[in-house]
C-alpha cells in the first residue's frame, strides 16, 4: 500500500488533524465533472452521489439490462473517489432475478474489482487512464479492507464493523469530523 495512505491515516486519526480532513472534505472534487463527461454516453446511465460535505464522492454507472428468455441481468459499476488524497476504488456488480422455485432469496448477485461484461471492461479502461493522467492511484478491494490497528470504532457505530479500514478512514466520516465546529 502506498505510503501516502498510511501517512494520511496517521495524520488524521492518530495525530487528530481533523482540520485537514474537514478542509479536504469541504473542497469540490475538481475532476468530477470531467470524469462524468468521459463516461456519459448513450449505452450507460451515470449519476453522482449528492453530498455537500464529505470525504469522498461516488459515481454510479448502470448498463443496459441483458435479456434472454426468462433471464434478465442488471450490470452496474460504482467508483468511489477520495477527496482526502488522490485514490479511488472501482467495483463492478451484477444482479439476476432468482427464478429457482427452491430459492432462498429473490436475487443472485455479486461484485468484484474485475468486470463481468465487455462494456464494464471498456469503461474501466477509460476511467483508469483518466485517473492515471490526473495523478490518482487505484486501491484494490483488498487494500480498501486493510484493518488499521490502534484506532477504535465509536461504540455507537456498527454499520462498518468493529474495526477501522482504509475504506472507513479515507472514504467515510465515521467520527463525524465534518460536523465538528471549529
Amino acid at each position: 500500500m502506498d505510503e501516502i495512505v498510511l501517512e494520511t491515516i496517521e495524520r488524521v486519526y492518530k495525530n487528530k488533524d481533523y482540520a485537514f480532513f474537514n478542509k479536504k472534505s469541504e473542497e469540490n472534487l475538481v475532476i468530477l465533472d470531467d470524469l462524468v463527461k468521459l463516461i456519459e454516453h448513450e449505452t450507460v446511465e451515470v449519476s453522482a452521489q449528492e453530498v455537500e460535505i464529505g470525504p469522498s464522492e461516488r459515481i454510479y454507472i448502470d448498463y443496459p439490462k441483458f435479456k434472454r428468455g426468462e433471464m434478465v441481468v442488471s450490470y452496474s459499476t460504482f467508483i468511489d473517489i477520495s477527496k482526502i488524497i488522490p485514490v479511488y476504488y472501482v467495483q463492478h456488480e451484477f444482479a439476476v432475478e432468482n427464478i429457482d422455485e427452491n430459492r432462498m432469496g429473490p436475487v443472485l448477485d455479486g461484485f468484484d474489482g474485475q468486470p463481468y461484461i465487455i462494456n464494464q471492461a471498456n469503461l474501466y479502461d477509460k476511467v483508469s487512464c483518466f485517473f492515471d493522467k490526473n495523478g490518482y492511484k487505484e486501491l484494490s478491494y483488498a487494500e480498501m479492507n486493510i484493518v488499521i490497528p490502534d484506532i477504535k470504532m465509536p461504540q455507537d457505530v456498527w454499520v462498518f464493523g468493529p474495526q477501522f479500514t482504509v475504506r472507513t478512514c479515507l472514504f467515510n466520516d465515521i467520527l463525524n469530523i465534518c460536523e465538528i465546529d471549529d
